[in-house]
């Protein structure tokens, strides 16, 4: 049995490739083909000389000229490693992360955020907002630099990473950000924010996990000279100093006792990740711009709606998305901007669907302006995407069904009808429109919370044509299915949705459950994100580009002619965005809600023909055909 300095027992196969476990080295440490080991020259020879003939032995050679050695400025070194490239101990690197002095590690980090500027610069010229913004989010600032915050810490300054993000951002959206709408850019998606995570706020805690990291593995991988492991306190190490003094962690005093806890516990402290500390930083950052008082209960309202389950999946899509779940550059553009709160004109103006009206500049009373076709639009878009899970999930739906009997109801109609589980299930849809008076404060409290509160008008307008059908039909269940114009769907929608969801993944189960998920639910809230996007647009001071291809729609008309009456199709193939008769109720307008909600009473309407379109052709399959064998 071959043991190492420790007495430990070493597996035969690891003696044979990793015979510096038994040396007298002072570090060791491989990973798959890459491997390090620190020591006094005469017991890196002899070590050096043990693995090349150990490891020809089983086909594995030493490559001198892609290898390094790091020693002292002027140190003489033996022949054995003559052919390997000399490092300085005042600026190397491993792995990629810089090591040395601190002003070789400042030199070295400042080089590789300036090539990271470099790239978040072109991808912010990019002529595609929506391909920007999904490659700013997985491709530049935060994503490129956690490896190196970890390595670090907060001894570089990482605040340029955010500056020059913030900046990137405010190109593609056309406009500067302001101090809180990079605020809630720098959260994460699910508490309302673009995914721009804030490099500043968390380099302290990535360098902090690293190092705890490592005070766990340091006995494994090293020995002191004197033959017992090294051991390694947060006085000592440099990137712990710099995190427990950092300035920005000290915003966060939650987040500072548990790491000075966890680094002065060393490796006997409970686990601890840089993503449970990040999380709480998050929530923080989330609570402080909820609590600034120029965010108000409109920012609160609309940051708690954008942090609703599944409301943020329309913005930056899914593995196994079409190519039809794309912005346009103007729909893009607003789309993100009604999202952070941003102005989408200059100015305040006449609006052009009613041309009665004043049209805020944020695009308020756009979405809430009873005077466009399309309203009816968005309706019918989401109609469509729910009918085509259904479908997809083989349960046969019926659109805008009239399944009550008995008079005044027999003309009555629903959006969507099918049968599941042994019950008739009533679906219909409705987009409400969360800053208005009468559901601002819900949607502030909590997230859909406006569009749970419309659910009770769906059912008030449906219960007793249901109840008048009992004993003879008591298979019909009403199900409202109402969204926010920022994507929070009502506590009643998710649980069918998911329902549905669990039986087209039954039907794919080559694809995992979350992948199907997350496609349906991209379908469902780009349908919503994108029609809102259309209708702000027409009072917007952003020009829409012609599309790219048959099949996208016209381009919206955005000249004082568009506020012309006349009637505009309810079919999901046509974009005119003439003003139509739309008799929508609050929040969106009755049965069918012809789309963005509003907080207009109208008493003497009729509910069952509000919003109805003609059934239009619904969505392609929402989810991948089945792979072919082999491929």
């Amino acid at each position: 049995m071959v043991v190492d300095g420790e007495g430990a027992p070493i597996p035969p196969a690891q003696a044979q490739l990793d015979p510096l476990r038994a040396s007298q080295l002072e570090a060791r440490a491989f990973y798959l083909d890459d491997g390090a080991a620190a020591g006094l020259w005469r017991y890196l020879v002899a070590w050096l000389a043990a693995f090349e003939r150990e490891g020809g032995a089983v086909g594995m050679h030493l490559n001198h000229g892609k290898s390094e050695v790091i020693c002292l400025e002027g140190e003489e070194v033996p022949d054995a490693f003559a052919a390997m490239t000399r490092r300085s101990l005042d600026s190397w690197d491993i792995l990629g992360a810089p090591c040395g002095s601190a002003a070789a590690v400042k030199e070295a980090v400042e080089k590789i955020l300036d090539r990271a500027e470099r790239r978040a610069r072109a991808i912010a010229s990019l002529p595609d907002p929506h391909v920007a913004m999904a490659l700013l989010n997985s491709c530049a600032g935060f994503v490129c630099v956690v490896s190196l915050m970890r390595a670090t810490g907060p001894t570089a300054d990482y605040g340029r990473v955010d500056t020059f993000m913030r900046r990137a951002v405010g190109k593609t959206l056309g406009a500067e950000l302001s101090d809180l709408e990079w605020l809630q850019t720098s959260l994460p998606l699910r508490l309302g924010g673009l995914g721009m995570h804030s490099c500043a706020d968390t380099a302290a805690v990535a360098g902090a996990a690293a190092t705890l990291e490592g005070m766990k593995g340091l006995p494994l991988l090293t020995r002191s000279p004197e033959g017992g492991p090294h051991t390694i306190t947060p006085t000592q190490d440099s990137v712990c100093a710099a995190s427990l003094s950092c300035p920005r962690l000290a915003l966060f005093p939650e987040v500072l006792t548990e790491v000075r806890d966890s680094l002065q516990a060393g490796a006997a402290s409970v686990p601890r990740k840089q993503r449970e500390w990040a999380v709480k930083i998050s929530a923080a950052r989330q609570e402080s711009l909820l609590r600034n008082p120029l965010t108000g209960v409109r920012g609160q309202a609309r940051v708690r709606s954008c942090a609703a389950k599944h409301a943020s999946t329309w913005l930056y899509g899914a593995h196994n998305a079409p190519d039809d779940l794309w912005m346009s550059r103007a729909e893009l553009t607003v789309a993100v901007r009604l999202r952070l709160g941003m102005p989408l004109a200059p100015r305040d103006r006449v609006c052009r669907l009613c041309g009665l009206a004043t049209a805020d500049r944020f695009g308020d009373h756009s979405l809430s302006c009873l005077n466009t076709g399309l309203r009816t639009r968005a309706h019918t878009a989401l109609r469509d995407g729910v009918a085509a899970l259904a479908r997809e999930a083989l349960l046969g739906p019926v659109l805008e069904d009239r399944p009550f009997t008995k008079h005044p109801n027999r003309n009555k109609r629903v959006d969507v009808l099918y049968e599941r589980e042994g019950k008739r299930r009533l679906i219909d849809v409705a987009i409400t429109f969360p800053l208005q008076p009468s559901s601002i404060s819900k949607a502030a409290e909590t997230e859909g919370g406006a569009a749970t509160k419309y659910e009770a008008v769906k059912r008030a307008a449906y219960g007793p044509a249901i109840a008048a059908e009992a004993p003879e039909q008591q298979d019909l269940m009403l199900i409202p299915m109402v969204v926010d114009t920022f994507g929070a769907w009502g506590e009643s929608a998710l649980p069918e949705l998911r329902a549905l969801v669990s039986a087209v993944h039954r039907r794919h189960d080559w694809e995992t459950y979350a992948s199907v998920s997350h496609l349906a639910f991209h379908r469902l809230s780009f349908a919503v994100a994108r029609a809102m996007a259309r209708i702000a647009l027409v009072n917007a001071d952003v020009h829409q580009d012609a599309p790219e291809e048959e099949g996208q729609g016209d381009p919206l008309i955005l000249d004082d002619s568009s506020s012309s009456s006349g009637s505009s199709s309810s079919s999901s193939s046509s974009s005119s965005s003439s003003s139509g008769d739309n008799r929508g109720g609050q929040g969106g307008g009755g049965s069918g809600n012809g789309g963005a909600g509003g907080g207009h009473d109208d008493p003497g309407q009729d509910p069952q023909n509000e919003g109805h379109g003609p059934p239009a052709p619904g969505p392609g399959p929402p989810f991948n055909e089945r792979p072919q064998d082999g491929g």
